[in-house]
């Protein structure tokens, strides 16, 4: 073989080779890029599945967390009254910010693609919900805006969407809200969010302003939002929603529900609470709900589960009973979920508290918060030396100190002397549970401070009122009259802790006013 011959031989040889590694390169860098693709498409979907974002292919909106997905909330949380007065005032009949929730639905994407979970039937959800209270709900980036403060509106449309259609957390619904800007500022979320909602999800609505065509809905298998200001369900302004009925009774779904919260003065004896849902008579809903307008949602479904997640059905040989007992046992006594020690701690009652026996089973006793042993109560309960006062409007005798603990312990709220509290609670023969008329705070006060004089005395005296409404209703609906800041009213009547009866000085009007709207 010639010189030549070998040299060609060479170099056949190392074009095969440099063809060969760059076959390989490729196959290489191709695998490279796929498993670099395989680890963004992960990054997107676990982000996607902890903000709601879209994903790049707008495939869905929402994609369940499988940990959240299908779960009502069962647990009722143990608040008191005064972390309710923390939260966000909800939506409000304001003109500008009826206006702004307009111009949210008439420029917002009405049909984006959201993929729901498995239906599982009438489901409850509560805003303050461990899974998702804590998730900011905020328009402005404001943190101290979350779901528990000011997410009645997205767990209410959630519990209807998950109800007809598939399952949705609230903390999704919020994200979806947030997104096509209903929520607003400072006042939650818009009402046209559950238009909006029904748009999306494709379910018949209608919106009515009278409670008589609200239970005819109800009638015709409508699950409804109602909105609410001051009143039976809230301090400031909240959104419930309308279940059914049973009997003369409104089944309502309250995303705000918490142990003990119709069990201050001003509520009792107004609400059942049975398991996770709230059972309000027709009059008492008319009478106290303070309710503005309603939002229905068809339901189209005829196989509705009924939500069963509730303690009384965890408990056999219930029998239904009513008296009063007394408690004895001298470190206090837990209240439980259900009707034995091994159900988790709901609650306590200190020792001396007299409560209301609403069931027995197996020597437990069911109050409005919970179940207790029999074994730890009395029902001797014998003279109190507690002076029925509830209700009631007191002025301080001098400069006083309230607390924000019933022992007297806790924060302390200074208060100049003559200032008025209504009276919400007795505590004990020297302790009051009371609210500052002027500034809503509710704490507890020794009732050495108060004056002689009590709330009756009110009656006839006249008043300053702020620029504020007055209402043609006890309470505060109907008819709306404006009047100017330094207006003089003569009290009539004190309905209730929070609402007077007055006649306006100089054009005789008379009508009702919130007793926080007094100089």
């Amino acid at each position: 073989m010639n010189k030549e011959r070998k040299k060609l031989i060479v170099l056949e040889g190392i074009v095969l080779i440099l063809i060969l590694f760059v076959i390989l390169s490729q196959c290489n860098l191709q695998g490279g890029q796929k498993n670099q693709n395989n680890i963004a498409e992960n990054n997107i979907q676990n982000v996607e599945n902890a903000n709601g974002e879209d994903l790049p292919n707008d495939s869905a909106n929402v994609v369940n967390d499988e940990s959240k997905s299908n779960k009502s909330s069962t647990e009722i949380p143990i608040l008191t009254e005064e972390d309710e007065q923390t939260v966000e005032v909800q939506e409000t009949e304001a003109e500008g910010f009826e206006e702004q929730g307009i111009i949210a639905y008439n420029g917002a994407e009405k049909t984006p693609n959201v993929q729901l979970g498995e239906y599982s039937g009438l489901t409850y959800y509560s805003q303050i919900d461990n899974r998702w209270k804590n998730k900011m709900y905020s328009s402005v980036g404001n943190t101290a805006q979350t779901i528990g403060t000011s997410g009645c509106g997205p767990a209410a449309a959630a519990m209807v969407v998950s109800s007809i259609k598939g399952n949705i957390t609230p903390d999704q619904m919020a994200d979806l809200y947030m997104k096509y800007g209903y929520r607003s500022a400072n006042q939650g979320t818009y009402w046209s969010a559950f238009k909006w909602t029904a748009d999306v999800f494709d379910i018949g609505y209608s919106e009515c302003y009278k409670l008589d065509d609200a239970i005819a809905k109800l009638k015709d298998n409508h699950y409804i939002i109602a909105s609410c200001n001051q009143g039976l369900f809230t301090y400031g302004g909240h959104f419930v929603v309308m279940v059914g009925l049973e009997g003369n009774y409104i089944k309502i779904y309250d995303s705000y529900l918490y142990n003990g919260k119709y069990d201050v003065a001003s509520r009792r004896g107004k609400a059942i609470v049975k398991g996770n849902t709230t059972y309000v008579s027709i009059q008492n809903f008319r009478q106290y709900a303070n309710y503005k307008k309603f939002f229905c949602f068809k339901n189209e479904r005829t196989n509705v589960n009924e939500n069963n997640n509730t303690s009384d059905n965890a408990n056999s040989g219930t029998s239904k009973v009513n008296y009063q007992v007394k408690i004895t046992a001298n470190s206090g006594l837990n209240i439980r979920a259900g009707a034995s020690t091994s159900y988790p701690r709901v609650g306590g009652y200190a020792k001396g508290t007299i409560v209301t026996i609403l069931a027995e089973s197996n020597g437990f006793g069911k109050t409005d918060r919970g179940w207790i042993s029999l074994n730890y109560t009395s029902t001797n309960i014998g003279n109190s030396s507690v002076v029925v006062t509830s209700g009631q409007t007191k002025k301080l005798a001098r400069a006083s100190i309230l607390y924000s603990n019933s022992n007297m312990t806790g924060y302390r709220y200074n208060y100049k002397a003559n200032t008025t509290v209504t009276v919400l609670e007795n505590v004990s023969a020297n302790v009051d549970k009371v609210r500052v008329n002027v500034t809503g705070r509710v704490a507890y006060i020794n009732t050495n401070n108060y004056s002689s004089v009590s709330g009756s005395s009110n009656v006839g005296t006249v008043k300053r009122i702020k620029n504020c409404v007055l209402y043609s209703n006890s309470n505060l609906t109907g008819y709306r009259y404006q009047y100017k800041d330094n207006t003089s009213v003569v009290v009539l009547q004190h309905v209730n802790s929070y609402i007077d009866k007055v006649r306006v000085r100089m054009t005789g009007r008379v009508a009702y006013i919130n007793v926080r709207n007094y100089k």
